[in-house]
């Protein structure tokens, strides 16, 4: 657990920082009101989450919310609470459905890999 904080602390900067190039990159105000953040964005989540699971494949999907969950502060901070921040919650939870599927497959991968190579 110890080792892993500066995973963590990692994958919610990656998420942070992936949102910040979208808004930089594409002008707009928030990321996902551009379609460069589905077309670049939620890939980029979800390689950063597939490579923190290769690494600590034991309980991946952590890795693929965590950068999820970065964004979402990123975007708190940067624009405060506003009155549709359960309806931002539901869709980062959505959001982040693509990233858990590429940390537990790359997850998989390692695990059948090391087994693989205990034969």
């Amino acid at each position: 657990m110890k080792n892993d904080r500066w995973l963590y602390v990692a994958a919610v900067l990656a998420g942070a920082a992936i949102w910040i190039a979208v808004v930089w990159a594409s002008g707009r105000r928030e990321a996902w009101d551009s379609g460069l953040y589905f077309a670049v964005g939620i890939p980029a989540v979800c390689l950063v989450s597939a490579a923190l699971a290769f690494f600590r494949p034991k309980h991946s999907w952590r890795w693929g919310v965590l950068p999820v969950i970065g964004q979402f502060a990123w975007m708190l901070l940067s624009q405060g609470p506003g009155n549709l921040v359960p309806l931002g919650i539901i869709v980062f939870g959505v959001l982040s459905v693509p990233s858990i599927v590429a940390a537990r497959l790359a997850a998989a991968l390692v695990t059948k890999w090391l087994r693989r190579d205990e034969r």
